[in-house]
Order: C-alpha cells, then sequence, then structure tokens
C-alpha cells in the first residue's frame, strides 16, 4: 500500500511537471508566431527608380548626363523615402498623389533643400533646389529591385 502510494506520487509529479512544460513550449510557439507576424506587417513596399537628370532649366543639356543619376527609393505608404545621388543618402518626407511622388529633402535647420518630383506615368523627373534656384529635369525607369 505504502509503495503504491509512493508510485502515484511520483506520477502525480511528473504529470504536472510535463502539463508546466507543455504549456511553457505553447506559449513559446504562440509568442514567437505573434512576433513574426507582427514583423511582416511591419515592412512597407517600395518603388526603387534610377533617375537621369539630362537637362538643366536656363543652362541646357548636359554634357554628361551620368553625373545627375539619382537612385530613388520611394516609400509607398507615404512616409520617409531615400534618394541617393552621387553617392550620398538623402531622405525625404514623401508625398503622394495618385501617380504622382513628391519627396521633399530638408536639412537641419528644416529649410527645403531639394524637391524631388516624379512622374509615374510619363517617367518624368525634376529636382528643384531652391537654395540655388536651379532646376534640374529627366526620366526615371525602375531599377535594382
Amino acid at each position: 500500500m505504502n509503495k503504491d502510494i509512493k508510485i502515484l506520487i511520483t506520477n502525480m509529479k511528473y504529470l504536472i511537471k510535463s502539463k508546466q512544460t507543455r504549456r511553457f513550449h505553447l506559449n513559446l510557439v504562440l509568442l514567437s508566431g505573434l512576433l513574426l507576424v507582427q514583423l511582416q506587417q511591419t515592412r512597407s513596399e517600395e518603388i526603387f527608380l534610377k533617375c537621369v537628370g539630362t537637362y538643366e532649366i536656363n543652362r541646357g543639356a548636359l554634357i554628361k548626363p551620368d553625373w545627375e543619376t539619382s537612385y530613388l527609393t520611394i516609400n509607398l505608404d507615404g512616409l520617409i523615402s531615400t534618394v541617393e545621388d552621387k553617392g550620398i543618402k538623402k531622405e525625404g518626407r514623401t508625398l503622394i498623389r495618385r501617380n504622382f511622388y513628391t519627396v521633399t529633402h530638408r536639412d537641419n535647420r528644416n529649410s527645403v533643400k531639394n524637391i524631388y518630383k516624379i512622374n509615374g506615368n510619363h517617367g518624368t523627373y525634376s529636382v528643384e533646389s531652391p537654395q540655388r534656384n536651379r532646376t534640374l529635369i529627366g526620366t526615371c525607369q525602375k531599377g535594382r529591385g
């Protein structure tokens, strides 16, 4: 009788421990699945564009258009987009209207440095630099992505 009680007690302890480990594993699996689902939702859609400036207003056609090549990554959620211009990465706020994208790059003092305007329908591209009174016009095409 005493032997049976000891066996019963050890079996109960084992059963309780196994249920606790099952709960722990179940909670761990649910938590990791929840984290993975949230990480996938935070990634937004982006468009990668390669834009080449070919003409500058008031100055004429550019001699070497490759000097004015910009790579734009436009965030379709209307957040921060990046512009890689001459190897320098710049960030700007994105405004999307129909198929027209506007990226405004500002400096530390919050003054506008460059305004990048891209027309998605026609593939045209313009960069306005209000500080230097310069406007560059060119074409865009989808690239690297």
